[in-house]
């Protein structure tokens, strides 16, 4: 940091004694809580201290995300008040092991979804690919018909497992 930075911020922590808590820091994850609603950091600005169980804000309601440790995070407190801390904006490095949307319904796509979606492609293919496999199996013990309502349960998967979200 520059003599004339320094000098800068000592003016304005003369000002105000709470400038340092106006700003947002960088923050390493060093952990999170299993209710995925608070991380434990260390800031890469060594003059502040590790923070415990610091709310996370995502921007949206009912959202929960759980990260790795040791991805990037901002620490920012609110009003500029020490003893309300919070942490948000992950780095673009930052990858969600899981997302959680707690909400009645979710509708992805358009303004009127109409299909349900549960699975990604590749894990709705695998599924079918299993019942294609058990079906062949079954049909050639002679224990089904060929073509009867293993593909049927398949087909229905999506919207059989979840009634609340659609994709359009």
């Amino acid at each position: 940091m520059s003599d004339r930075l320094k000098t800068a911020l000592r003016a304005a922590s003369a000002v105000d004694p709470l400038v340092r808590y106006r700003c947002l820091y960088r923050a390493k994850v060093l952990g999170q809580s299993g209710d995925l609603q608070k991380v434990s950091v260390r800031p890469f600005d060594s003059s502040l201290p590790d923070m415990a169980d610091i709310p996370l804000r995502h921007g949206v309601p009912g959202i929960k995300v759980q990260v790795q440790r040791g991805c990037t995070v901002q620490v920012g407190w609110d009003d500029g008040r020490p003893d309300r801390p919070f942490a948000a904006l992950w780095s673009a490095e930052a990858s969600a092991l899981r997302v959680c949307i707690v909400s009645p319904s979710v509708e992805i796509g358009t303004a009127n979804p109409t299909d349900f979606a549960v699975l990604g492609t590749s894990q709705l293919e695998q599924l079918s690919s299993a019942f294609t496999t058990i079906a062949g199996a079954l049909t050639g013990l002679g224990k089904i018909q060929e073509g009867m309502a293993i593909m049927a349960v398949v087909a229905q998967l999506p919207m059989t497992l979840s009634p609340h979200v659609r994709l359009g």
